[in-house]
């Protein structure tokens, strides 16, 4: 899904100027055809979390899920908000300790949770699919890994993994923080949280990458998830981000 200089810059939520500007100067990836500039909107995802930006323009085709009455208050106290991310966290659930010193071996953890047993599935054909879902991930493993920073990585952004018929977020917390030998990082901080995306669709996929790009631009989510905070005050924070995130678009005349 290719992307204009204009459609790049209003995703980017800056001027047309600056995406030129990160072309040149921060290695944003684009492909230049007669003159003009084309972008891959997933390779702009990527690039949009490595550096810290949260998008705010990428259509939404994920149902929202209403929070009930433990959900985050807006200013109003009003607690009937929605939030996409906080739907797919919980979706997805949280794996506390994870086993395993590599990155492989801690989404070698991740499988099971991914492809739970189910009546309707022979022990044997989900073996077989949870052994091909690792070979999955431990492929794209190598191209797929973007460490965001501050102990966070959000792998397989450009590869989607598409996967299952709703939205879902693994937040997985390794037994022991993943050392900088093993995952490479921007800041040389070890990796205490692994968020894994699955979705339905790529356009799905590509919508929560936006919402989780902006929310862990956010001081609370971010200190929810490394402090390992409980399962309910994670979405209460993921969904207040969120909110917070659609309001200051909304403020500035995008659409969120």
């Amino acid at each position: 899904m290719r992307l204009t200089l204009r459609e790049a810059a209003a995703a980017l939520n800056c001027t047309e100027k600056t995406v030129l500007r990160w072309i040149a100067h921060a290695g944003l990836p684009t492909v230049r055809l007669g003159g003009l500039y084309h972008f891959n909107r997933a390779e702009l995802m990527e690039w949009a979390i490595h550096h810290g930006i949260g998008s705010t323009a990428l259509s939404c085709e994920l149902e929202p899920e209403q929070d009930g009455p433990g959900g985050p208050e807006g200013k109003n106290g009003d607690c009937a908000q929605v939030s996409a991310l906080a739907g797919a966290l919980r979706a997805g659930g949280i794996m506390a300790d994870a086993p395993g010193t590599t990155l492989p071996e801690v989404l070698c953890s991740a499988v099971e949770r991914l492809l739970p047993e189910s009546s309707d599935t022979a022990a044997a054909d989900l073996a077989t699919d949870r052994e091909l879902l690792l070979a999955m991930l431990l492929a794209r493993e190598a191209t797929g890994v973007t460490a965001v920073g501050g102990g966070v990585l959000v792998p397989h952004v450009r590869a989607p993994l598409v996967l299952g018929d709703a939205p879902r977020i693994l937040l997985i917390y390794p037994a022991a923080p993943l050392p900088e030998a093993a995952v490479h990082t921007p800041d040389d901080q070890p990796i205490q949280a692994v968020f894994v995306l699955a979705s339905p669709t790529v356009r799905a996929h590509l919508t929560l990458l936006a919402l989780l790009a902006a929310a862990l631009r956010d001081a609370d989510f971010r200190q929810a998830v490394l402090s390992r905070a409980p399962e309910a005050a994670i979405l209460q924070s993921a969904a207040a981000a969120e909110h917070q995130h659609q309001s200051a678009a909304k403020r500035f005349g995008r659409r969120p």
